[in-house]
């Protein structure tokens, strides 16, 4: 099938600006979908993909100028055991 993300419209977790939100991840997921959105300003994120001992699996750097028309939206496979995803709002 076709696993092209799709941007949630769900409600989700408020990231301010300079912060940081993490998101722990039991073993059994495989994948997680990130959707990242603004009020029409600019978007500046990373988003991390943290193992065992906050080793990072995978890194995404994220900026576009209007996150309301051009949300991001991302699947990230969880490989084997817990993992927590990171999203840290750098702008």
């Amino acid at each position: 099938g076709d696993r092209s993300p799709r941007p949630s419209m769900s409600r989700g977790e408020t990231v301010q600006g300079g912060s940081l939100k993490t998101f722990s991840l039991p073993a059994h997921v495989n994948a997680a979908q990130v959707t990242i959105t603004s009020d029409g300003l600019p978007v500046n994120a990373k988003v991390e993909l943290w193992g065992t001992a906050s080793h990072i699996k995978q890194l995404a750097e994220v900026y576009n100028d209007n996150g309301q028309t051009r949300p991001f939206a991302a699947i990230i496979d969880v490989p084997g055991g817990e993992n927590t995803i990171a999203v840290r709002n750098t702008g």
